[in-house]
């Protein structure tokens, strides 16, 4: 999936190997070495048990849908020409849930849905979830 209007998205030293792997089409999430407890992408402490060890492994790339909005005034000028879509928080199949964007006509609670990857030029390549697993 190819994007060009979007604002860029930039890395810093702890997001890099999120972005090496979207980059390769992979979704990637913390795991803690202490408990094996998956933690969100940028989880800084485990949730389950409070280790600061943590490794990033492959995630399956599929979810659910738990919530959504669809944006119909955009937060800033940067935005302007992309209003509406939808933004929503999706709960992996280990477990973390993620603010995403989502990409399906008919958004709806409990919906099955698949990462993909938006690789657009300038900026860094990122997931965006869509229907279907």
């Amino acid at each position: 999936m190819t994007e060009h209007a979007w604002p860029p998205i930039t890395r810093d030293a702890k997001s890099g190997p999120f972005f090496d792997a979207a980059a390769r089409d992979e979704l990637l999430i913390k795991h803690c070495d202490r408990c094996a407890q998956a933690a969100a992408p940028d989880a800084a402490v485990c949730p389950g048990c409070g280790g600061i060890e943590l490794s990033w492994v492959r995630a399956a790339g599929t979810a659910t849908l738990v919530s959504w909005t669809v944006v119909h005034r955009a937060p800033n000028r940067a935005y302007t020409d992309l209003v509406p879509y939808t933004v929503g928080i999706v709960e992996l199949t280990e477990g973390p849930w993620l603010h995403t964007r989502v990409d399906t006509a008919t958004p709806s609670a409990g919906m099955p849905l698949r990462a993909g990857f938006v690789h657009a030029d300038g900026s860094e390549s990122h997931p965006i979830f869509t229907a279907g697993v």
